[in-house]
């Protein structure tokens, strides 16, 4: 029962999270489920449909073939779909029946692409987790399966492989040359990945265009963004980044198995408009230059490492901690939402000079190493609103209908949409987080 919603609606599932990864990739995706899952996805979880489609189908279970365990009924009308479409891959993904019942999604896809030469993805997904769940499934499975040190199974209808993938790392898993910080000669700038991506946290607006384009103004390459405007070619590639950059909690397990695999860094945090893209940018820099994976949040137990004399002077004296109390307010703000772009509002709020404590909360994932003390993964909105009732904060941050959680309207509330929450209820106050400064909303 502590997951019981009784203020919110319910969020965005882990289908739906793998969903929103493939939408770009020119894959079949099969929901096993009797509609409602599909529908879920397609009406409040998806709104890229204006501008893209992808073919995503519903299995139409049927209570006989569930009882009887009649996968391979499932797995005929994956194939012969599959046949007629001629996707790139296909992807068969659970709902909350098949979970219990016990269906074998990763052999259900082997026997597809067995039956189809098409590269097939299995994921286990339940409907009971969340939607940062299943981007973790999501890219982890397109970074083993079509990355370059994956088993090579993109492949075309004659079983060769479609794409010409790159070279493996050489042995001290960095590539070859002598240019600057260690990077080819060839390259002028590194080379970065976006991880975590995607609608759910940023919207269908203009954030993916808005976080290239600060990427770019700071003299960063960006190599692929996943997953929106993703390819598979792009993953292909992934080897080819300096560092990888983290967006979204459901990427730290991605980021650690491409630092595993290839040896490529990764900094956590978001490039916000002012300072904290400064932050950002920098701890890029360095860590493609050879440096270590990182958290990029101000006056956290990982900030001694930022080079604060890279920033621009006002910034600096923020960083420091130098602007008067007064300036700042000294308020408790709460800041509710995904664990990196819930930190990374808190670093830009610090950097600003804000002297009072900041605590950051989420309604997805267990609490990740850059937490702070005081830091609360929630396990559904009743706990929300027992920390409201007994922190006394005086701003809280997070999507329109935290409203509904006692406590919250006697708050001054900073409207910040996330769609995993209020689907496209508040598409017009989804932040543009790279463009427009938050901390000035405050």
């Amino acid at each position: 029962m502590a997951r019981l919603s009784l203020f919110l609606p319910s969020f965005a599932a882990d289908y739906s999270g793998v969903c929103s990864c493939l939408f770009d990739l020119d894959a079949l995706v099969v929901v096993a489920d009797a509609a409602c899952c599909t529908r879920n996805y397609i009406d409040y979880d998806e709104p890229r449909w204006s501008r893209g489609k992808t073919t995503t189908l519903c299995a139409q279970l049927r209570t006989l073939d569930v009882v009887m365990g009649d996968e391979a009924k499932t797995v005929a009308k994956v194939a012969a779909a599959a046949r007629e479409l001629e996707p790139r891959m296909v992807a068969l993904l659970g709902s909350p029946v098949p979970a219990i019942t016990g269906m074998d999604f990763r052999g259900m896809a082997h026997d597809i692409e067995d039956a189809t030469g098409v590269p097939a993805l299995g994921f286990a997904t339940t409907g009971f987790a969340t939607y940062e769940s299943g981007l973790d499934l999501a890219h982890r499975e397109l970074a083993e399966r079509f990355g370059s040190a994956g088993d090579g199974m993109l492949r075309g209808g004659d079983g060769r492989p479609a794409l010409a993938l790159p070279a493996r790392p050489t042995a001290d898993r960095r590539p070859e040359g002598t240019g600057l910080c260690g990077l080819a000669a060839s390259l002028e700038r590194p080379a970065v990945n976006v991880l975590g991506l995607t609608p759910l946290d940023f919207g269908g607006g203009p954030n993916a265009e808005d976080l290239r384009e600060c990427l770019d103004g700071a003299g960063l390459a960006v190599n692929a963004t996943w997953c929106m405007g993703l390819s598979l070619e792009g993953v292909a590639q992934v080897e080819k980044a300096s560092v990888n950059l983290v967006v979204s909690a459901g990427a730290l397990g991605v980021a650690r198995v491409l630092e595993r695999a290839y040896g490529t860094p990764y900094v956590v945090g978001l490039p916000l408009a002012g300072a904290q893209a400064s932050l950002v940018c920098e701890a890029l820099r360095r860590a493609a230059c050879g440096g270590a994976s990182s958290y990029a949040f101000a006056g956290g137990l990982h900030a001694e490492g930022f080079d604060a004399g890279a920033l621009p002077e006002t910034s600096r004296i923020a960083f420091d901690a130098r602007i008067d109390a007064s300036d700042a307010g000294g308020e408790a703000v709460l800041v509710v939402g995904d664990w990196v772009c819930a930190a990374s509002v808190r670093s830009a709020l610090r950097l600003s000079g804000w002297s009072g404590p900041v605590t950051v909360a989420s309604l997805f994932g267990q609490r990740p190493g850059f937490a702070e003390p005081g830091d609360v993964a929630l396990a559904g909105d009743a706990d929300l609103a027992a920390l409201v009732a007994r922190g006394g904060f005086s701003v809280v941050v997070g999507d329109p209908l935290l409203a509904r959680i006692p406590g919250v309207p006697g708050a001054r509330h900073v409207r910040t949409a996330h769609p995993a929450v209020s689907s496209d209820l508040f598409a017009k106050e989804v932040p543009r987080y790279f463009v427009d400064d938050i901390v000035r909303r405050l």
